[in-house]
């Protein structure tokens, strides 16, 4: 099998399994980044890691990102 075959397989198994309990608040930090063609700084977020996995945001998931007073929600959509 070749190293494309080993992670298709090692996909398949870690969704196969049942969900974990989701771990306790963590805090990360604002960062900045760029809007391409200019020089203007924009905040940015970045998650990434196998606890989003476990919460249901598998890659290629679709999300529906609520704004609200100091908080963003994000939840994966529905296949409606």
């Amino acid at each position: 099998m070749d190293s494309a075959g080993h992670r298709l397989a090692a996909y398949l198994a870690r969704a196969s399994r049942a969900p974990r309990r989701p771990k306790p608040t963590q805090h990360c930090t604002v960062g900045y980044g760029y809007y391409p063609a200019s020089n203007i700084l924009v905040p940015t977020l970045r998650l990434r890691g196998r606890r989003l996995e476990q919460l249901g945001f598998t890659i290629g998931s679709k999300l529906h990102i609520t704004a609200r007073d100091g908080e963003l929600v994000v939840t994966v959509a529905r296949d409606d």
